[in-house]
């Protein structure tokens, strides 16, 4: 079960690489540069979880615990401009895109910074981080409001839009945060298999490559 559950990091991480293949296209270069960071902080989320695995873990990679949840920023951060790479519209802008969505960032980044994380031994994987039920319940809010609206404003669009290329992309999109939220909450009523998040971030980062490589294409036949 270890080794599958590495192999498993292992092809993680590969989609994300393929994820960020798509965001060296994207500009303004600040963006492209933010987007490389998150995906960065998601590889560093699997690299952690595969050192975990290590029986004296806790004792040795404490340090990278705030890494455990890289994901959130990591996969949230491009979901929201994969939008905005899509639609181009000329209202908005990248910097305005920022400042509607910082909260949520801060919010994500308070619980990776702060949030006060248990060890607990794994009879398969080795250990496991858990935030403590006051950080567990405020990062179950979070993401689940953030969920919400992305999928309401992306089903929104989708009705919109008359591409078929940026309306399947956009539901990408959405099946990966929805795939996401379902695993939240699982996690929080209890649930768990291998590692939750494993599966549905594999899904949301396949849906980030779609959705960028599919704005390229779109940008460049306009």
């Amino acid at each position: 079960m270890r080794e599958l559950y590495l192999f498993l990091l292992g092809l993680a991480a590969g989609v994300v690489l393929l994820a960020m293949s798509a965001y060296r296209r994207v500009s303004p270069r600040w963006l492209k540069w933010a987007l490389m960071a998150s995906g960065l902080l998601v590889i560093s989320r699997y690299v952690t979880l595969a050192l975990f695995t290590n029986p004296d873990a806790p004792n040795r990679f404490w340090a990278l615990r705030h890494c455990w949840f890289g994901s959130a920023i990591g996969l949230t951060f491009p979901s929201v401009f994969a939008i905005d790479q899509l639609l181009r519209h000329p209202a908005m802008t990248p910097k305005k895109l920022l400042g509607w969505v910082a909260p949520f960032l801060v919010a994500l980044g308070a619980i990776i910074l702060f949030g006060t994380l248990t060890p607990a031994p794994d009879p398969v994987l080795g250990w496991t981080l858990h935030l403590t039920t006051p950080w567990r319940v405020f990062a179950s809010a979070i993401q689940g409001t953030f969920v919400i609206v992305f999928i309401g404003i992306g089903v929104l669009l989708m009705r919109k839009i008359p591409s078929r290329a940026i309306r399947l992309a956009l539901l990408g999109l959405i099946v990966g945060q929805a795939y996401l939220g379902l695993d939240g909450l699982l996690l929080a009523l209890g649930g768990w298999y291998v590692r939750p998040f494993l599966y549905s971030e594999m899904v949301m980062g396949l849906a980030l490559w779609h959705a960028y490589e599919t704005a390229f294409a779109v940008q460049v036949n306009r």
